[in-house]
């Protein structure tokens, strides 16, 4: 029995892990020279640059059963967020969770939130916390500002909250995504930390990689070009190189793109894109671990952080990191988009004068365009995504658009892929 598995991000890591255990051999191969997809690291000047601003939920399910968060080190970003509005920067927090006293109190008398939805987030933070596991409690069948309106939130708190948080999350700023995925991130924020792992976001996939290494399992710069049939069956690869790989089971961990394009599947349509913008400086903009929201209508930044607050080892000592997130793919190149992003700063942090004399020593670093960073997630989406076994004997998914397009849905589905291969492959054994 063996298995190649095209793709090494995270699906992919995960479901080889999952086959290698069960003491099934296994051939990861990535087209790029190592592995990660979009859960990758840089270094840059001795800067620690992942591929777009990315966070690990300590909650997720799938995560605390498949990584040694020990080993990664996380490092805790505080609750709530900085929302940066009309040339002002006001705090807001969640009072059951943040132990940053002060925070509480601000949060508590700003007037950015109506007291009533301050009250309803408690309530609903309690209310969700209660439930379990990876699957959501209520029918998918609203969006998410549609379940904002009808748990009674004001438009003024879904206008300069919920859309730059969960944009930068859903990475569109129109909540049209889906309400059972907002409940899910909501009660996964409200249940652990948002972290970021001290050697980078690329640590969690190099943690997978790393008993498969050893192996001998894994096989970069083996960008495959086509699948091999024998009939109607799937049985290997065929490498842009020409060289033929055959196995028992092949399967694709690949974005829903290069899985439309091998094997003529039908994975879920669209992609919503994104731009991280990374900046270095001599001195701090601000002094807290949260993250800092634009609340403006016309943002051009919809989040930024000073990285090195939450995780100093992302700069050398003395420096300090900037990440500024942009949603969609603006019609600039990369010099007009660090301009733009730059002139988004400072309306952001108009009003503080320490901030924007901080700003003038920054210098971009990098800019980081993620083409694929989400599939969209309409309500229903998920009764109608792909299962792990295609209609192609031979032929499987392990990918997080058979789940959710978030670190739990692609660990997810590399884990049931795993599991539907190994017991499919015994099955086939057992009658030979």
């Amino acid at each position: 029995m063996t298995v190649l598995i095209v793709g090494a991000g995270l699906a992919g890591l995960t479901c080889a892990r999952h086959l290698h255990q069960q003491q099934i051999p296994v051939t990861v191969l990535e087209a790029e020279a190592d592995v990660g997809g979009r859960v990758r690291s840089d270094h840059v000047e001795g800067f620690t640059l992942d591929h777009g601003f990315q966070v690990l939920f300590d909650a997720y399910p799938a995560v605390q059963r498949n990584l040694d968060l020990r080993a990664l080190d996380l490092q805790p970003f505080e609750p709530g967020a900085i929302v940066a509005q009309h040339g002002h920067q006001r705090v807001l927090t969640d009072p059951l969770r943040d132990r940053n006293w002060g925070d509480v109190s601000e949060a508590a008398i700003t007037t950015a939130i109506p007291v009533a939805d301050k009250l309803r987030t408690v309530r609903l933070a309690l209310k969700l916390r209660g439930q379990e596991g990876d699957q959501d409690a209520e029918p998918d069948t609203q969006s998410t500002l549609e379940y904002l309106r009808t748990e009674g939130y004001s438009e003024r708190t879904i206008d300069s909250f919920f859309r730059p948080f969960f944009g930068g999350i859903f990475l569109t700023r129109d909540l049209s995504t889906s309400a059972a995925a907002f409940r899910f991130y909501f009660r996964t924020l409200a249940s652990g930390q948002t972290t970021l792992p001290a050697a980078g976001i690329g640590a969690i996939t190099q943690q997978l990689a790393a008993p498969l290494r050893a192996a001998g399992a894994i096989r970069c710069n083996a960008r495959v070009a086509a699948l091999l049939h024998d009939g109607d069956r799937v049985t290997g690869v065929r490498l842009s190189d020409g060289e033929e790989i055959t196995a028992d089971a092949v399967v694709l961990a690949t974005e829903a793109p290069s899985a439309r394009a091998l094997a003529n599947l039908d994975p879920p349509e669209g992609a919503l894109e994104t731009a991280a913008i990374y900046f270095a400086g001599l001195e701090p903009l601000y002094t807290s671990r949260k993250i800092v929201l634009n609340a403006a209508p016309d943002a051009f930044v919809n989040n930024a952080q000073l990285l090195t607050n939450v995780a100093p080892s992302y700069a050398p000592q003395g420096r300090h990191l900037l990440s500024a997130v942009v949603l969609g793919a603006p019609d600039l190149d990369d010099g007009q988009l660090v301009v733009a992003a730059m002139q988004d700063l400072r309306q952001m942090f108009a009003g503080d004068q320490r901030a924007l004399q901080a700003l003038l020593g920054y210098y971009p670093l990098k800019v980081y365009r993620i083409r694929y960073a989400q599939f969209p997630q309409p309500a229903g989406i998920y009764s109608r995504l792909p299962e792990n076994r295609t209609g192609q004997p031979g032929l499987y998914i392990a990918a997080e658009w058979t789940e959710a397009s978030s670190i739990n849905g692609a660990m997810t589905s590399g884990e049931r892929c795993a599991a539907l291969v190994g017991a499919e492959l015994r099955q086939q054994s057992a009658a030979a």
